[in-house]
C-alpha cells in the first residue's frame, strides 16, 4: 500500500510543481478517499483526535494510515500555498503537524520520517 501511495503522491506533487493545483487537490482527494475511506475535508473537519479515534479501530493499520492522512494533508497545504491561499494551507499543515507527532511517539517504521515531517511543520507559521 505505501508503495502505491508514494507513486500517486509523487504524480499529485508533479501537478502541484507545474501549477496545476486544481487537478492536484482533485487527485489528492481521490488518493485520501481511496486510502482513508474520507476525502480530505471531512478528515480535516475531524481534526486530530478524531482521526485518531476512527483509525483506532483498526490496530493494524492506525499508525499507516494516520501518517499517510498527515503526509496528504501536508501535502495539501503545500498546494494551498503554492496557490497563495495561506489560511487554509495552515489549516491543513496544523492537522498534519499534530497527526506527524502521534505517529512520531509509536513503533510504527516512519516515525523518524513522521518526526522531520513535524519539526519541519513546526517551523512554517
Amino acid at each position: 500500500m505505501i508503495e502505491e501511495f508514494f507513486k500517486a503522491l509523487a504524480g499529485i506533487i508533479m501537478k502541484r510543481e507545474t501549477k496545476q493545483y486544481a487537478d492536484a487537490k482533485t487527485d489528492l482527494d481521490g488518493l485520501s478517499q481511496q486510502v482513508t475511506g474520507f476525502g480530505l475535508e471531512h478528515l480535516k473537519s475531524l481534526g486530530a483526535e478524531g482521526i485518531k479515534y476512527v483509525f483506532s479501530k483498526d490496530k493494524d493499520t492506525e499508525n499507516e494510515k494516520i501518517y499517510l492522512a498527515a503526509r496528504m494533508l501536508k501535502e495539501e497545504g503545500l498546494i494551498f500555498q503554492s496557490d497563495g491561499n495561506l489560511e487554509e494551507s495552515l489549516k491543513s499543515f496544523d492537522i498534519a503537524k499534530e497527526l506527524f507527532e502521534m505517529v512520531s511517539g509509536t513503533d510504527y517504521p516512519e516515525r523518524e520520517q513522521a518526526m522531520k515531517e513535524f519539526e519541519e511543520l513546526r517551523s512554517i507559521k
